[in-house]
């Protein structure tokens, strides 16, 4: 009774085919022959999870994305590796073993809905509007961005390119005025380019239902009828098709050519950058971690661009085998948006010291965005080639150095207030914002004191004295002028001296002093040149 209910059903669908079709035609210029003023750019990854799971590693090893429990568990996707031994899609897990070494995974949508999120907000440098499309795609409006990419050929080369720098290799475009349509073109592969809605129905005719996402039941039932694309799908009778599967069918059908609006939820870009990376594998190297460090680094590179703005410090994190995990900061002299520079920095900062444990994981973030333009001149190392990275400034040597060799190894000249000299300079801790601040001209340039000696000696050398002068390998030749410091006496460092600038007999300009009480001796306290 039922089969015969289902075979008369399927025969009303199937009768009125002719007649429904010349009913529901429409002239070209009410579909739209013009190109249509939004053009939708569809990235399609069908190996989205797999990628996204395996990218942090260097080592290529053979995995598959499971689903299913116990022995009933399927493989649903696999990597070139898990190819080459045999393992396809639909074979069981035991199966797959049987052929070799293989790594199986389950998906976890939490973090794919991360990654996803991540990646529109790297896709955003491109153009401001763009929306997910879970699990495994989004969408761009790209019509006003492609005479910056040098029309859609342009965007697709840089799009392919820079996609693969962040570890997803498997890819396919779509581009057609409606995003619906886009998407469906990007998974059926039709990577022709679809400019106006009259020439929607002709490109989606051919594409398979499979791009439909269906459940498995109503596919076999339009295998049941025959339907194996959406031109066959199109064909149906709109009263019946809605009656007889769902109405949220029909829509989405109509979104796609253009019928209904097509609404998509409007991305945000996030103020504060953060991305992680899970490792399958551990990683007992510093220098295993470097695909890993590239590849979030080229995803900050692109929300940098999209933000026009620059990062003052990273903080990576390491996420160990043990389940700790271990900070590591890093300060910038001046903000930087530079991904070599970043990765060149990062790597001496992590060659610096061992992993403390085996490494499962590691983030990246970055808060300080900063959209100040950098202002030209005053750089000291101008004209000065880095290497492959290109010009290196002053600022970026600094930033090698102090990674290189430690925040402590850097230490910077400052001044005290106290006219000792010994105590007049210090160092401490290098920091750089004290370089940028402008030198003083005109009257505010006088010095407050007579010149001083950049080098003092550890402490004042005695000298010999003939006739009352100072004598080091002969006399010494005084200026007329002194400069009188009596100091200290609050802090049990009493000084009471008179320098002088003094000529020897090679024409150096020494600093000399003559104690004021006790001894009344000469001292050497420093050296001009």
């Amino acid at each position: 009774m039922n089969t015969l209910e289902n075979n008369t059903s399927l025969q009303a669908l199937i009768a009125p085919l002719k007649p429904v079709v010349r009913l529901q035609c429409r002239p070209a210029a009410a579909l739209g022959a013009q190109p249509a003023s939004r053009l939708w750019l569809a990235i399609h990854l069908p190996r989205f999870t797999l990628d996204m799971a395996t990218r942090g590693n260097t080592e290529r090893r053979a995995c598959v994305l499971v689903d299913g429990q116990g022995t009933r568990q399927r493989i649903t996707l696999v990597n070139g590796e898990a190819a080459r031994l045999g393992i396809q899609i639909g074979m069981p897990l035991g199966a797959a073993h049987a052929l070799g070494e293989v790594l199986p995974f389950m998906r976890v949508p939490a973090a794919e809905q991360r990654a996803l999120a991540q990646l529109c907000a790297w896709a955003y440098q491109f153009t401001p509007m763009v929306a997910p499309v879970g699990p495994d795609a989004l969408v761009l409006e790209v019509r006003g961005s492609l005479a910056l990419f040098g029309g859609l050929p342009g965007l697709l080369i840089r799009l392919r390119r820079e996609l693969r720098q962040l570890g997803f290799n498997a890819l396919s475009f779509g581009s057609a005025p409606t995003p619906t349509a886009a998407i469906w073109l990007a998974r059926a592969r039709h990577s022709t380019p679809v400019e106006t809605l009259a020439g929607l129905p002709a490109a989606l005719s051919q594409v398979p239902i499979e791009v439909l996402n269906l459940s498995t039941k109503l596919q076999q039932d339009f295998c049941g009828i025959g339907v194996r694309t959406l031109g066959d799908c199109l064909r149906l009778p709109r009263e019946s098709l809605a009656r007889r599967f769902a109405p949220a069918l029909l829509l989405e059908l109509d979104r796609a050519l253009g019928r209904q609006p097509d609404p998509r939820p409007a991305f945000t870009l996030p103020q504060v950058f953060s991305s992680r990376i899970d490792l399958l594998w551990e990683i007992h190297h510093v220098q295993a971690l470097s695909v890993a460090m590239e590849r979030l680094l080229s995803e900050l590179a692109g929300v940098l661009r999209a933000a026009v703005a620059s990062v003052r410090g990273l903080r990576w994190r390491l996420y160990h085998a043990d389940g700790s995990s271990t900070d590591y900061p890093l300060t910038l002299v001046e903000p930087s948006a530079d991904t070599l520079h970043l990765l060149r920095l990062s790597r001496e900062h992590f060659l610096r010291q061992p992993l403390a444990s085996p490494v499962r994981g590691i983030c990246l973030e970055a808060a300080d965005f900063e959209t100040r333009p950098v202002t030209p001149g005053g750089d000291l190392f101008a004209g000065r080639q880095g290497g492959p990275g290109g010009t290196e400034t002053w600022p970026r040597f600094v930033e090698r150095l102090r990674a290189r060799l430690g925040g402590k190894a850097l230490q910077q000249l400052t001044a005290s207030p106290d006219h000792r000299p010994e105590r007049a300079g210090s160092t401490q801790a290098f920091n750089g914002t004290r370089l940028r601040r402008p030198l003083a001209t005109g009257a505010e340039s006088s010095p407050r004191w007579r010149e001083r000696p950049l080098w003092l000696t550890r402490q004042p050398l005695p000298l010999s004295e003939c006739d009352g002068q100072p004598n080091l390998d002969g006399p010494l030749h005084l200026d007329g002028e002194r400069e009188r410091i009596h100091s200290g006496w609050w802090d049990g460092a009493e000084v009471a001296r008179d320098y002088f600038i003094a000529h020897n007999q090679h024409g150096t300009r020494l600093w000399v002093f003559r104690e004021l009480t006790g001894p009344r001796g000469w001292y050497l306290h420093g050296i001009f040149e």
